[in-house]
């Protein structure tokens, strides 16, 4: 028997109460908004009843989201993150939004309202989440809730699972012409930063990622065979690359050089840990002339290179450490194989037009 009725709440608000007593089954309650979303719950709440597919003990414990964030922490599942430091701002966020619900409270209509926030929120500097940024604030959200239904079991269903994405922009295109990628190589050979022309031609030769170069340690690299490993990567498996002649020579100057102190290829000259290549980055690209372009944009520029010489979408995923492709887990030597066919061809092709 089920029982609904409009009650007020402390502030002066209104909301439909739904009540459902089955005899043999636990009282069970909820609240809505409007009357037609009441009748609604009741009848599939009783219809899952009766063919077993209700969790009432889930129902009934009412778990706040708060609890399923610090109850995440405390289980350690969010340290497999990463980019952790990164998306944690993330966690927090829907935490301060939504901590002082019930879980069976937070409705896939509520989302959907609270997506609508983080839309027209204006940040600090005066600019708006982009729509990528904001499906990444929503994929951590339904992350919370797939372990509240999967491993802690505390409600039935995922309130995320058919919200749909926002429409992104399409991803940059910006590559540098072979006159830009001259003049940029030259600038940082003449830079004042020592290791900026290495981390740079690193970058260009193999498609590393930032943080896969200034995480390079000096017992990483074999300069006989011309290989290195790239143990911090983003998808979190470690690839093998092979290094171009002018890398390793480069490499070679700056282990001469080197502070036997400190493990890291390229290390902070007055503190331990990674240096910081912002400020010189962004003086050579004023030094070359070079507008609208990023650090990451040298990834795409390896790709592109490589793509032109015909690789195919195996060999560029491998190489470039993708893990799209389930088979490329099969193969532990192709990375460093395909990478040595690019990174020499792009470093030739350079040479060549430096010496025409």
């Amino acid at each position: 028997m089920a029982s609904i009725y409009k009650r007020k709440n402390e502030n002066g608000t209104s909301v439909w109460r739904a009540v459902i007593r089955i005899k043999g089954y636990p009282t069970v309650c909820n609240h809505f908004e409007r009357k037609q979303e009441a009748d609604d719950w009741v009848k599939d709440t009783e219809r899952r009843s009766l063919l077993g597919g209700f969790n009432f003990d889930a129902h009934n414990q009412h778990h706040t989201y708060a609890q399923l964030i610090d109850r995440m922490y405390d289980d350690g599942f969010l340290s497999h993150y990463r980019s952790f430091k990164n998306c944690r701002a993330q966690f927090e966020y829907w935490k301060e939004r939504l901590g002082a619900y019930a879980l069976i409270r937070i409705t896939p209509e509520l989302i959907t309202e609270e997506r609508k926030v983080l839309v027209k929120a204006v940040l600090p500097n005066g600019s708006k989440r982009c729509p990528s940024t904001i499906n990444r604030y929503t994929a951590r959200l339904s992350s919370t809730f797939g372990y509240a239904v999967k491993k802690l079991r505390w409600i039935t269903e995922n309130p995320c699972t058919n919200l749909s994405k926002l429409k992104e922009s399409p991803g940059r295109d910006r590559i540098l012409s072979q006159d830009e990628l001259i003049r940029l190589l030259d600038v940082c050979k003449r830079s004042k930063a020592s290791y900026l022309y290495c981390i740079v031609l690193i970058a260009l030769t193999t498609g590393a990622r930032r943080g896969e170069i200034l995480g390079l340690e000096w017992k990483s690299i074999n300069f006989e065979n011309r290989l290195t490993s790239f143990k911090e990567t983003k998808n979190g498996r470690p690839r093998s690359v092979t290094l171009s002649q002018p890398v390793i020579d480069e490499l070679q100057r700056l282990y001469i050089i080197r502070d036997l102190s400190k493990p890291l290829v390229f290390a902070n000259k007055t503190a331990f840990g990674r240096i910081d290549i912002k400020k010189a980055w962004m003086e050579a690209l004023k030094r070359a002339k070079i507008e609208d372009y990023h650090f990451h944009d040298l990834r795409h520029q390896f790709a592109t290179l490589s793509a032109n010489m015909g690789a195919s979408n195996l060999e560029l995923a491998s190489a470039m450490g993708h893990r799209t492709l389930a088979c490329l887990l099969r193969y532990t030597n192709l990375d460093a194989a395909t990478s040595k066919k690019f990174s020499e061809h792009i470093s030739d092709k350079i040479n060549q037009r430096r010496m025409s």
